[in-house]
């Protein structure tokens, strides 16, 4: 994996103060919130989850917190970028679990209820679940979990899966002929991930990795899903897998909104000057005004 920095929190910052969290000491799960200046009104709650193919990479990572920065402000947002386990010390679910855990932390008395600034200014019927690569495979289980359980006053409007991290045992074309050189993700380091990932002995068919197995779909026919946002770069190895996650859940139903980045590598979020980034902030804003106001 290529090096990258990690950044400290910044309480004082401005125009987005950050600071870290604990949501489980004994697992050493935590969070990096992040909130907008001068915002005195109860916020809409993005809780997020970083790439890195489940085996790397933090939420103080300096990419992810520049991005979670750059959300935080778009959107007027409190963010809770979560840190969550890493294969394959702790391989699946363990980051399933800790994505749901900090998902009840923040309406825990003991949780986010104890801490000043999500006790001040979260607003937890509106939540948006969002990550990219890993992060968005996590989203899309932390999600499923959600809708099969009673959260009481949290209520999670909506999802966004930038770039998801899905696979399976069949190649689709863009595992195949996507392959450039200077890509930050191959399919050669997606199954090398998988491998340490997955539990001991499963295969990519498996439904954390291969999240439409047929058996699965009934299931998704069941839960009363929120609306869901997913975007995909159109030179992604994982672009197919993406555009087959839409697709299905069409099948079943539902109307996923789709925002296609023709030029778009993989990990094209951490250029945050870019075009790609841009439009990408642009669609996320729209999607959750519509998803929050109808609320």
């Amino acid at each position: 994996m290529p090096k990258s920095l990690c950044v400290e929190a910044d309480p004082s910052g401005n125009p987005i103060a950050s600071r870290d969290v604990t949501i489980d000491e004994k697992l050493r799960i935590w969070a990096r919130v992040f909130l907008p200046k001068g915002k005195n009104e109860k916020l809409p709650v993005v809780l997020y989850f970083h790439g890195g193919g489940f085996v790397s990479f933090t939420a103080n990572t300096l990419e992810f917190h520049v991005l979670c920065e750059s959300i935080s402000k778009k959107l007027g947002a409190l963010v809770v970028s979560v840190n969550y386990r890493l294969a394959p010390e702790n391989r699946l679910p363990a980051a399933y679990d800790d994505g749901f855990a900090a998902l009840k932390w923040l309406a825990q008395e003991q949780g986010g209820r104890k801490d000043p600034w999500i006790a001040a200014h979260a607003d937890l019927s509106k939540i948006l679940v969002m990550g990219d690569s890993a992060g968005g495979n996590l989203a899309h289980h932390v999600a499923m979990r959600a809708a099969a359980e009673d959260l009481g006053e949290l209520q999670i409007k909506g999802r966004v899966l930038i770039q998801p991290f899905f696979g399976g045992i069949a190649r689709l074309p863009s595992e195949t002929n996507l392959q450039s050189p200077t890509s930050l993700l191959s399919t050669d380091m997606c199954d090398r991930f998988w491998e340490l990932a997955l539990p001991v002995g499963a295969s990519r068919n498996h439904p954390y990795c291969r999240v439409f197995a047929p058996d699965l779909k009934a299931q998704l026919r069941e839960l009363d899903l929120p609306s869901t946002l997913v975007v995909a770069g159109g030179l992604d190895v994982l672009r197919d897998r993406a555009l087959e996650f839409v697709e299905v859940m069409r099948e079943c139903g539902m109307d996923p909104e789709l925002l296609l980045l023709e030029a778009a590598d993989h990990a094209f979020y951490v250029a945050p000057g870019s075009r790609e980034v841009a439009q990408f902030l642009d669609k996320l804003c729209s999607f959750a005004r519509g998803i929050f106001v109808s609320s």
